[in-house]
């Protein structure tokens, strides 16, 4: 009967997507965490209230085909997109580290709601919101102490780590060049990172999430010759630290 978890999992992560898409909508609004939870999802486009039929996960998108149905606003793919991750999350998650009990799940399950919320909110607005980086961080420490697969003294060292290392380098690099290259927010995106995947994750999410986000804006660099422009890093720092998670052993690294 096991593999009838699977669908029922992918079933209930495709409703947390939805209501991921809730709150990376509205955190890109600048909306405070009051204004988030309050009200009923509306189109952003003629602000009408979505009925509950409209609203269903994926099929919802499919029957509409991607349009609104008071005003035919298209509805962007980021929608069903994130919805599918919401349930894909869940799954991997569960599949990787059901041995280590329902806590660790429930907690890199939330890791990866929050890295994805994150992701979209930085690439849309270059800011990071405190209530989940640092929300999520003393959640990270606090749920660290009834997991099986991190003591609370790495979830503590680890977010340290990371959110310090970030510090030093920008002001060694102000001091040197007299340009900041990264914000705080990707200070806070690393003390998150720390908390709830210890030191190799942070070690993944640092290394992959630099190689991607070269590879990613590399075309750019060779057009304008310039490493001068701003970018989202928190979306490839996010991605290297949820592949992480799934490339400990491969790694040779303890879970």
């Amino acid at each position: 009967m096991d593999f009838l978890i699977y669908p029922f999992l992918f079933a209930v992560g495709l409703v947390f997507g939805s209501f991921l898409n809730v709150l990376i909508y509205r955190f890109s609004k600048g909306e405070n965490l009051k204004e988030i939870l309050s009200g009923r999802s509306y189109c952003p486009n003629c602000k009408t209230t979505i009925r509950w039929y409209d609203n269903i996960p994926i099929i919802s998108y499919l029957v509409l085909k991607g349009r609104c149905r008071y005003c035919g606003w298209k509805i962007p793919l980021r929608y069903p997109l994130v919805e599918l991750l919401g349930g894909l999350i869940l799954i991997m998650v569960y599949w990787k580290f059901h041995t280590f009990g329902w806590i660790t799940v429930l907690a890199y399950t939330l890791f990866g709601y929050i890295l994805l919320v994150l992701s979209f909110v930085d690439w849309y607005t270059f800011t990071v919101p405190d209530i989940l980086s640092i929300g999520g961080t003393i959640t990270g420490w606090i749920l660290s102490f009834f997991r099986a697969d991190i003591s609370p003294l790495e979830s503590f060292l680890a977010s340290l780590t990371g959110f310090g290392l970030i510090v030093v380098l920008i002001f060694v690099y102000y001091k040197l060049k007299g340009v900041v290259p990264l914000g705080l927010g990707d200070a806070k995106l690393l003390a998150l990172v720390g908390a709830f995947g210890g030191f190799s994750v942070l070690y993944c999410s640092i290394f992959l999430g630099s190689l991607l986000a070269l590879l990613f804006f590399l075309p750019q660099i060779v057009r304008s010759k310039s490493l001068q422009f701003t970018v989202p890093f928190v979306p490839f720092l996010s991605l290297g630290a949820f592949i992480g998670i799934f490339c400990k052993s491969l790694l040779f690294l303890p879970l």
